[in-house]
């Protein structure tokens, strides 16, 4: 039997039906916790936390349009007293550090287990953080990339990183992207480089795959 430490609603944003399907009938026979709400994109679950006021809300990071980060950072200036409670089948250090700053209260990954969820559910309606050990260890390991000063602080991209990543995803080559953004190739040329220290990646086919992660591919 799982028990939860007083009753609470949940709010379920998952752009996959069949992850929605199956977080609601884990959650089903615990009564204290009543679901009122799934949604499968970003802005429909900001519009839905807006309306609904869970006290929970079970986040998605990979959806279209809106992410994860993006609908948790909207839902949590409109309602700061709102938990968001993470669950990604990715751990990637950027990720977490960015949602972490956006001020949610957990972040699990999907292969947790009933008991888990259960538990951080509990944690953050305790008004604590919980981080599923994973990602506690992903973030006390550093980062490969050093430089004089040590550890090169975390800092999340910014709009016109973003936009030289997706171009890059449409494998636009240095030039084309230069002129794309009226930037010069060199700039862009240092966005990459900065991009990739911030990313904690090696080469393009890392990038490609945070930014896959991310659902910033087609």
């Amino acid at each position: 039997m799982f028990n939860v430490a007083a009753p609470f609603t949940v709010l379920l944003v998952d752009d996959q039906s069949i992850m929605l399907d199956g977080i609601e009938a884990l959650l089903a026979p615990v009564e204290q916790v009543t679901v009122i709400g799934r949604a499968t994109t970003g802005a429909e679950a900001v519009a839905l936390a807006k309306s609904l006021s869970p006290e929970v809300v079970i986040m998605d990071v990979n959806m279209p349009g809106m992410d994860g980060i993006e609908a948790s950072r909207h839902i949590l200036k409109a309602a700061p007293e709102t938990r968001v409670l993470v669950l990604s089948m990715y751990g990637h250090k950027e990720f977490v550090l960015e949602l972490l700053d956006a001020g949610v209260s957990g972040y699990l990954l999907k292969n947790a287990g009933k008991a888990e969820l259960i538990d951080a559910m509990n944690t953050v309606m305790a008004g604590k953080r919980y981080l599923a050990k994973e990602i506690d260890a992903l973030l006390s390991a550093g980062d490969r990339f050093k430089d004089r000063q040590g550890d090169v602080a975390y800092g999340v991209l910014t709009k016109r990183e973003v936009q030289i990543v997706k171009l890059i995803m449409k494998e636009r080559t240095t030039q084309e992207i230069a002129g794309a953004l009226f930037l010069s190739p060199d700039t862009v040329e240092t966005h990459r480089r900065n991009i990739m220290h911030k990313l904690d990646v090696r080469n393009i086919a890392g990038l490609v795959k945070y930014a896959m992660e991310r659902g910033w591919g087609e």
